[in-house]
């Protein structure tokens, strides 16, 4: 007994340094398949004569907060330092900075949808030995753990209403640079920055962010971006790709290198390989999914929800309930939905089934979000911001996040004069993820 445990602790602790290393291996390699280190130019407005910025004062609404912001990034730049007094008019390259928060705005827009929730309800239990049935359960008996007769179900939909969130951030910052005498303007211009997202459900409603918060981090980007503007020398930007996922399922989801064609075209785009990198991604989206060995597919109320909502007849719908709350495997599924439906309506049907009914549907959809995020990112990069905007909106439509939307948004201010509070146009992420594509995309729509 002693040596059997002696052994199973070696085997656990070997299995265990395995892990480990394997861990290692993916915190090592994580950032040379994520990171493109970009160089951006100097603006045109960049100041090269200024190395030292005095802030003179800061005015409007959490003006205080900001300047602290301010002064806190300014300490951060090699090329730049702050002064905390007022420069005597011997310093040279030194300047005075002013700047006044012009717009700022906290919008949080309730709305309530109306949706009909279906759920699949169970009455009694089925007669027992239907001829039919009969055939169906020697079919698949090797397939299920046990063989018990389900009872009968229906289709149950009741209206309730939905309520949605919708918060708008919106902050505008003027800012003024002047020699010290203060006759002379050396830079004048204005920055803004905003939030678009919306939280459904109260669940999600309850984690709102609190928006005081959300306005200090955009407060800083924005500050970022105004401090980028006036420096005159390049600035090498580090843009961080997304490596998808893919659990290795002999660890239980523990271990997940990355969808392995999306780390293969990161590598291509941190070698500055764009076009390989952008041809890789549009793959990602557009490759027949095939099932992995691993696959298994499960019928849960959300799977039947799910198959109603496609429109699948009543008639290739209502032999699925036989297998209610079971699971099989990729060498399975196919004999079981042919022991359940005509031949002709799996050659229609089966791949929908199967689709709505695996499990790794959700990986697929974190995926999808990855590579058109991944795309947005580098056709930013090629000053191609139309098609960068698309497929912002649509890894936002796939997975809704923040730096989805942030990203998107953070365009419409870059590409013209973009007012998120306008409710006369329609312009938000969320709209538009249902746009199609614009010209340019690999995949257009059939006319």
């Amino acid at each position: 007994m002693r040596v059997l445990i002696s052994v199973s602790s070696i085997l656990f602790f070997r299995l265990s340094f395995l892990v480990l290393l394997l861990l290692a291996v993916l915190l090592a390699s994580g950032c040379s398949v994520t990171h493109i280190y970009h160089a951006v130019p100097p603006s045109p407005k960049a100041l090269s004569d200024i190395n030292s910025l005095h802030v003179d004062q800061f005015q409007g609404e959490r003006s205080v907060m900001f300047s602290k912001i301010l002064i806190h990034e300014i300490n951060q730049r090699p090329r730049l330092k702050y002064l905390a007094v007022y420069p005597d008019i011997s310093i040279k390259k030194a300047a005075v900075l002013s700047a006044e928060v012009r717009h700022y705005s906290v919008l949080d827009k309730e709305e309530m949808r109306h949706r009909t929730h279906i759920s699949l309800v169970e009455h009694g239990e089925m007669q027992e030995n239907s001829a039919g049935l009969d055939i169906f359960h020697h079919l698949i008996s090797f397939f299920l753990v046990k063989d018990e007769r389900p009872g009968s179900f229906e289709f149950v939909e009741k209206p309730y209403n939905e309520r949605i969130i919708h918060r708008t951030l919106e902050l505008e910052i003027a800012f003024k640079i002047k020699d010290i005498a203060g006759e002379k303007t050396l830079y004048s211009n204005s920055e803004n920055a905003s939030l678009q997202q919306s939280y459904s459900g109260e669940e999600n409603i309850l984690l709102i962010p609190d928006a005081r918060d959300e306005m200090t981090r955009i407060a800083q980007l924005l500050i970022q971006k105004f401090l980028d503007g006036i420096n005159p020398e390049p600035k090498e930007h580090v843009v961080e790709l997304e490596k998808g996922t893919s659990p290795l399922p002999w660890t239980m989801g523990l271990l997940d290198f990355g969808h392995p064609r999306i780390i293969r075209s990161n590598h291509f785009a941190t070698g500055s390989r764009y076009d390989l990198a952008l041809k890789g991604w549009n793959y990602v989206l557009f490759e027949p999914r095939v099932y992995h060995k691993s696959e298994r597919f499960i019928f849960t109320d959300d799977v039947y929800t799910r198959l109603k909502k496609a429109d699948l007849p009543h008639t290739t719908l209502q032999p699925l309930l036989e297998i209610h709350e079971k699971s099989f495997a990729l060498d399975e599924i196919n004999v079981v939905l042919l022991g359940l439906i005509p031949n002709q309506d799996f050659e229609r049907y089966a791949q929908i089934i199967k689709s709505h009914a695996r499990i790794s549907q959700n990986i697929d959809r974190l995926n999808l979000a990855a590579a058109h995020y991944n795309l947005g990112t580098v056709y930013h990069l090629r000053n191609e911001l139309e098609l960068a905007a698309y497929h912002f909106a649509q890894a936002n439509a796939y997975n809704p996040h923040e730096r989805y939307s942030q990203a998107w948004t953070d365009l419409q201010h870059l590409q013209g004069d973009y007012n998120p509070l306008d409710t006369l146009m329609d312009r938000s992420v969320e709209s538009a993820g249902k746009r199609p594509p614009p010209k340019g995309a690999l995949l257009q729509p059939k006319t």
